[in-house]
């Protein structure tokens, strides 16, 4: 199992705390965002790629300081102004036919996320949360039969959201990067996501991500200002 961190946008929502800093290397706490993933990756992965590219430099350096005699590398996205979807695609080649955990880099979970609220299996699955409120600007997901049948932001009916982590496991390996073949066949790269491989995904019974509810899970997602000051807040209480 490999764990895959998409770490290659800007983050341009933080206004110019990004300016000089990439998103990835913000402080949170004693730890830099990045840090985090990694951390809840490692006891249950062989090895994790990060996939760098906005000041990839800044980001590569810190890795090979804070993570060095750990089974940590990084790839580089040579589209990093585009879409999520071209940072997987750039570590393609990194991760062969092997099962992976995909995560991104703003997504601050407990070291205990993969081993106690999250596991992945042989399937293909996805960590989601439900009975709270959810955001306008968060992924949506719409079940059928326990399997995801849709995911969105537009989404008017809906019964959760997706938290940014998904499994593949060895059973799913080939169905997923067919159909992120297809998206990328026909999306435009500016705006293709990796949810956008979920919901082409979940078109087939057969194919359909498993939908893992997550529950008691204390995490933080920073993509703004204020997400970044409660992050910062709650590690100090």
């Amino acid at each position: 199992m490999i764990g895959v961190i998409l770490a290659a946008g800007r983050g341009s929502r933080l206004g110019q705390a990004t300016d000089d800093v990439p998103k990835p290397l913000l402080r949170v706490g004693d730890r830099a965002c990045i840090d985090f993933a990694i951390e809840s990756l490692l006891p249950a992965t062989d090895r994790i790629v990060v996939v760098t590219g906005y000041r990839a430099e800044l980001v590569e350096a810190h890795l090979a300081q804070r993570w060095a005699g750990h089974p940590v590398a990084a790839v580089r996205n040579a589209l990093p102004e585009a879409g999520n979807l071209t940072s997987l695609a750039a570590a393609r080649g990194a991760l062969g036919r092997a099962p992976f955990i995909l995560t991104n880099a703003d997504h601050l979970f407990p070291d205990t996320m993969y081993t106690q609220f999250f596991q992945p299996g042989s399937g293909l699955q996805i960590a989601c949360e439900r009975g709270r409120t959810v955001l306008d600007d968060e992924m949506k997901v719409r079940l059928m039969a326990g399997r995801l049948a849709d995911i969105s932001k537009t989404l008017i009916d809906f019964e959760g959201a997706y938290i940014g982590s998904t499994a593949v496991g060895d059973r799913m390996v080939d169905a997923y990067w067919q159909a992120l073949d297809a998206v990328l066949a026909s999306a435009d790269l500016r705006t293709a996501s990796v949810e956008m491989v979920l919901a082409r995904l979940a078109r087939d019974p057969k194919t359909a991500p498993q939908v893992c509810w997550i529950e008691g899970l204390r995490w933080f997602e920073v993509d703004t200002a204020e997400d970044l000051a409660l992050a910062r807040g709650s590690m100090c209480v």
